[in-house]
């Protein structure tokens, strides 16, 4: 009995040595996860993952970019077929493989039709090459080709979920992405033309104020630009007569607040009396200036000439100094294209 109590001694001792090896186990695991949790943490916040998060993203967007501006097919088949035959010793490949070279219509004529194929594998040793690989796989080398593409689709379905294509901003390190930076100058461009009419007691207005606009978008929200305008008489109902009654140039910026609002902001040099001549225009005495600020309602209306349009309300800071003394509003309406 003595021996029978010993060994049960000793293995009620195992038992609790191995319970509290899983304990401290179980803590081990606890404590690196936390600590893994922690660094991730830091990580996010370091400044270096940021700037590297913020070049891959704009990165990655402007190579997008570039292939939509480069879709055509044709036309990237035929900037291919230039670039390649730049080169010396494509050139001379092409010249010896005039089959090839007959199917992308660059032969040279330094071939023979009947080009050989000897060395080059076949479909049926390829097959076999791969029956000899994966021989110890169940089901042969094509269930499990078809089924590592099936996890490769099942990761990459969760990849998505994780990193949806919408989603304008990372939500692990807070970048909020501009993604006017991945477009080319020409495409943060937009032009824009609006009117204004004076106010008067006839049926028709007196004259009708025209500008035309260039704007570049800094970011998806503020857009800064440049505009020439034009006054031009009407006359009145029972006389209709075009005269120049004024020129001006303008710089403009706008700011977006929330949905289709945006705060406005232009100055303007205005030489508002007639002229008959050009060379009337460098009397700078007679221009005036306006310093304008309101808000601006974009409307989601478009047609095949133009892509939107823009009511502004504006106040004229500067309307008490003119002489005459202006009206301290301004109404216009705007056509993005």
């Amino acid at each position: 009995m003595d021996a029978v109590d010993k060994v049960q001694q000793n293995a009620g001792e195992l038992e609790q040595n191995l319970a509290n090896t899983e304990a401290v186990e179980k803590f081990i695991k606890q404590r690196k996860k936390e600590l893994l949790d922690q660094c991730i943490k830091y990580a996010i916040k370091s400044k270096y993952l940021k700037k590297i998060d913020k070049d891959s993203y704009y990165y990655v967007e402007t190579i997008k970019n570039y292939k939509e501006i480069f879709s055509d097919p044709k036309k990237a088949e035929q900037t291919a077929k230039e670039i390649l035959n730049k080169i010396p010793a494509f050139k001379k490949f092409f010249s010896q493989n005039s089959m090839l070279a007959s199917l992308l219509g660059t032969s040279t004529g330094g071939g023979t039709n009947g080009a050989s194929t000897t060395g080059l594998q076949t479909n049926a040793s390829v097959n076999r090459i791969l029956q000899a690989s994966f021989s110890g796989a169940s089901g042969g080398a094509a269930q499990y080709l078809s089924g590592q593409m099936q996890q490769a689709q099942s990761q990459l379905s969760q990849l998505k979920i994780k990193f949806p294509k919408g989603n304008k901003q990372n939500s692990a390190t807070g970048f909020k992405p501009n993604t006017q930076r991945s477009k080319t100058f020409w495409q943060r461009l937009e032009y824009g033309v609006n009117y204004q009419f004076a106010k008067t007691n006839t049926l028709l207005p007196n004259a009708a104020d025209i500008a035309i606009t260039a704007g570049y978008k800094l970011n998806d929200r503020s857009i800064i630009g440049l505009g020439i305008n034009y006054k031009m008489g009407i006359g009145s109902f029972s006389k209709i007569r075009i005269t120049h009654q004024g020129i001006g140039v303008r710089t403009f910026l706008d700011w977006k607040i929330k949905g289709g609002f945006y705060a406005s902001g232009s100055i303007e040099f205005m030489r508002n009396d007639g002229f008959k001549r050009v060379s009337e225009l460098q009397q700078y005495n007679l221009w005036q200036t306006s310093g304008l600020i309101g808000i601006s309602r974009k409307l989601n209306i478009s047609s095949q000439f133009f892509s939107a349009t823009k009511i502004q309300v504006l106040y004229d800071v500067f309307y008490n100094k003119k002489e005459p003394v202006a009206k301290p509003f301004v109404f216009r309406v705007e056509h993005t294209f």
